[in-house]
């Protein structure tokens, strides 16, 4: 490669001086942090003593000697697996119905897409409130249809359904961001379609679908790192009961680091779930 020329070296100093910004951020809200983690992590740390260095001893404590990892890792997948295929199937659906040329659609846009305007903390009490067994809404639904309440929040087999249903109502992220693709799509392809008599229904699977597969592969990767990293709703909800039967990863991993004051271990935590997330999003990339 011969050496730049004046005009490229001030092209590339203009470059650099327009995404400073980002990358200042990211040095300091990422790079940083990761590297700081991945060497707390080695040690035994507590608010109360200094650092001590233990090497290893943190991540073989935690593969061989707390049955709790592999349990909140497994209720974190089960999660994923529900939450995100009906995420993604449920916000294409609805950019679908939202894409139609109709008056006053734009009306109906924002009021799917206000639930994801609501503060998580705010719309997740509105949530535990109407799923409450006793006075909860919901409950008081099913028994004026004759139904028996239901133990949303308290049974070991209701609180990821609930959970998910909740992540569900909050589609409409998925929903703009598919509508976006939507729109980008040419109409002439459409019109050609008619004119040669294709139907709707295989329009969707022929036009549609394959065009949006960009868009519908970045949205699962959203809504997979998402679910991985989700604290807030399960710590509001049930604080990972009733028998940990929703200690998700990240709820464990807090408990560790600020109740338990073991913040070299909740670093391993951290370490191990950047691993796991950063491989399933490279399986992604390389298998679809």
């Amino acid at each position: 490669m011969g050496k730049w020329s004046k005009k490229e070296r001030k092209q590339l100093r203009t470059g650099l001086l327009i995404i400073s910004p980002w990358l200042i951020g990211l040095l300091v809200f990422t790079v940083i942090p990761l590297i700081l983690a991945i060497g707390m992590s080695l040690t035994n740390y507590s608010f109360l003593s200094p650092p001590k260095f233990v090497g290893l001893g943190n991540y073989i404590t935690m593969f061989t000697q707390d049955p709790m990892i592999w349990k909140s890792l497994g209720i974190t997948l089960l999660y994923a697996v529900f939450t995100v295929p009906l995420q993604l199937i449920f916000g294409f659906l609805l950019a679908n119905l939202l894409n139609q040329k109709l008056k006053g659609i734009v009306v109906f846009r924002t009021i799917f897409y206000i639930p994801c305007l609501i503060v998580v903390v705010s719309s997740t009490l509105l949530w535990k409130q109407m799923l409450d067994t006793d006075f909860g809404i919901v409950n008081y639904l099913l028994k004026s249809l004759g139904l028996n309440k239901v133990s949303w929040l308290a049974g070991t087999g209701t609180i990821i359904a609930s959970t998910v249903f909740i992540n569900i109502w909050q589609s409409g992220k998925m929903m703009i961001i598919n509508l976006s693709g939507l729109q980008s799509i040419p109409t002439s392809l459409y019109e050609a379609a008619d004119l040669d008599g294709c139907s709707k229904y295989k329009q969707v699977f022929h036009i549609t679908l394959p065009l949006m597969t960009p868009v519908l592969f970045m949205n699962f990767l959203i809504g997979l790192i998402g679910a991985f990293k989700s604290f807030t709703l399960f710590k509001i909800l049930t604080d990972g009961g009733p028998n940990n039967a929703s200690m998700v990863y990240m709820l464990y991993l807090y408990k560790n680091a600020f109740l338990n004051f073991k913040l070299g271990y909740a670093n391993a935590m951290s370490v191990f779930l950047f691993v796991i997330v950063g491989a399933l999003t490279h399986f992604t990339i390389q298998n679809i």
